[in-house]
């Protein structure tokens, strides 16, 4: 048995996985020369300079493609490990949420976080989910306010009472930080982050090297991680029937 928020998260991964697996072949027939036309002056195949704008601009040449290729791989690799980030913080506030609901120790749940809520904003929420659901927002946007993805990780572990495997959340931590790195500094890695992180690897100038090794070790990581959290939220029966599938 799984969370449907745990099933919504697998299914996005899915969907990202396919996006890291495509960019890869594509990488791999550009630089194997499938989409190089010798006859043209342009740098791939199929390229109209009515349309496409930019990239006509780049030379038929083995150094375009490569720039081209691997420019689009950062991109992708970029963008799959902000989403996943993104992914994770949902499905932690959705079984926040949906504990709330399901009538979870209120006083465990809220914790030190004080949450002060508009009266005519509660009574407006019509219904006991939507008033979990402000609740826990509110708890979830003090979580998130500290800055700091471990306590995140941990916090939500104390709060439902999951002991969630420390070793996961310390494993699945330094790949969850990279994406703060990529979205405020362009994925340039503090010395100290580096000391601390040596299997991070790092590319010329201190920046992240984003290969397929790595977003392969984030998966595992990651999914390693919400998997054990998914595992104990249901052996502790935190959530009603109809937030579970088989």
């Amino acid at each position: 048995m799984r969370t449907k928020a745990y099933h919504s998260f697998e299914t996005k991964l899915f969907y990202f996985d396919d996006d890291i697996d495509l960019i890869e072949v594509v990488r791999l027939g550009i630089l194997n020369g499938d989409l190089t036309d010798n006859t043209s002056k342009f740098a791939l195949k199929n390229i109209n300079p009515a349309h496409h704008l930019h990239i006509k601009r780049r030379r038929n040449s083995e150094g375009s493609r490569t720039l081209l290729a691997n420019h689009l791989r950062q991109t992708v690799y970029s963008s799959y490990i902000k989403d996943i980030y993104e992914e994770v913080t949902q499905y932690l506030k959705t079984i926040l949420e949906k504990a709330a609901e399901n009538g979870f120790d209120s006083g465990r749940l809220i914790g030190e976080h004080t949450t002060k809520l508009d009266a005519r904003i509660v009574l407006a929420a019509g219904t006991w989910p939507e008033v979990a659901r402000l609740i826990t927002d509110s708890v979830f946007q003090s979580l998130e306010a500290e800055k700091s993805t471990l306590k995140l990780l941990e916090k939500v572990s104390t709060k439902l009472a999951l002991d969630v495997d420390e070793t996961l959340i310390r494993a699945a931590l330094p790949y969850l930080e990279v994406r703060h790195f990529l979205v405020h500094v362009d994925g340039k890695i503090p010395a100290q982050f580096k000391k601390d992180n040596p299997k991070i690897p790092i590319r010329a100038g201190g920046y992240i090297k984003l290969d397929y090794k790595f977003v392969s070790e984030f998966r595992i990581a990651i999914k390693n991680l919400i998997k054990d959290y998914d595992e104990k939220v249901i052996a502790a029966n935190l959530l009603k029937t109809e937030d579970i599938r088989n």
